[in-house]
């Protein structure tokens, strides 16, 4: 089989959507056809499929759950970079982190919980980690960083910490030096002590409930409920609140909204919200 020759019907196309949906909240709608063929076909040609049907059906019979990874891996976008919307990180460590640190149950246990929902390859948690590094190193806080994402692939970038130099780049001159390190040939790995801070899992968003025993004081989930349809994003923002303290904030992206009148969280500044009620 030809690569450029294996096409998608339009049936064969709803199958494909209706199942990314089902498993995994993205609506792809009824626009990017040729976007999914175009990320699959190569999958098809080594799997010597002569037809999306084919392919179809054996993510379906597939028990191992190869195949669905492979799937969201070539769906998901995993667009990211270090420091991705400035403003945000600036106002995360110099008014978000002040404002928490002096409630009652983070100085009473001592930690400091952010997650990173939709992490990608790892710069944003790292960013987080960095910014987290700054703000309590005179402190007795102890920050961490969950990091979550779909793609299996992002995941194993994002564990090894390295990236090239343009990259690391796009970071304040401080934190870049203080960082990262060399690596042989030249790239940029961030620090074992910034490692150590992140904990990156696998976790899909479209799950009932989330697996975490302690609530946290900052979630970041930005750039990914822009792929969701509005019922999945009212779902998502309340099991965001469900796993968020009160007075805890959401950041989101700024293309993202959770709207003036959501009932669990109050708008603070474009795409940054506050928990207000359970």
């Amino acid at each position: 089989m030809i690569l450029n020759e294996i096409s998608i019907s339009p049936g064969e196309y709803q199958k494909i959507a209706r199942l990314v949906y089902h498993r995994f909240g993205i609506d792809l709608g009824d626009k990017k056809q040729s976007l999914v063929c175009n990320r699959l076909r190569k999958v098809l040609v080594e799997n010597n499929f002569n037809s999306f049907e084919q392919y179809y059906q054996y993510i379906l019979n597939d028990t191992s759950g190869r195949a669905m990874d492979t799937l969201i891996n070539k769906i998901s976008t995993n667009l990211t970079y270090f420091a991705r919307e400035h403003d945000h990180f600036s106002f995360f460590r110099e008014e978000v982190i002040p404002e928490l640190v002096v409630l009652d149950n983070v100085k009473k246990d001592k930690n400091f919980r952010v997650w990173c929902a939709g992490c990608s390859t790892g710069e944003e948690a790292y960013t987080l980690a960095m910014n987290l590094q700054l703000a309590l190193q005179n402190s007795e806080i102890k920050p961490a960083v969950l990091a979550t994402d779909i793609s299996a692939r992002a995941l194993s970038i994002a564990q090894k910490g390295i990236y090239d130099v343009a990259d690391v780049e796009k970071l304040d001159g401080k934190l870049a030096d203080r960082f990262f390190n060399v690596t042989p040939d030249g790239r940029k790995e961030v620090k074992p002590h910034i490692k150590k801070m992140v904990m990156y899992r696998r976790l899909n968003l479209m799950r009932p409930e989330f697996p975490f025993k302690n609530k946290f004081h900052v979630i970041f989930c930005r750039n990914v409920m822009i792929y969701f349809d509005a019922k999945t994003r009212t779902e998502l923002t309340h099991k965001f609140s469900d796993n968020l303290i009160m007075n805890g904030f959401l950041f989101i992206g700024h293309s993202e909204s959770l709207g003036r009148t959501n009932p669990y969280f109050e708008y603070i500044k474009p795409a940054v919200y506050k928990k207000v009620a359970s």
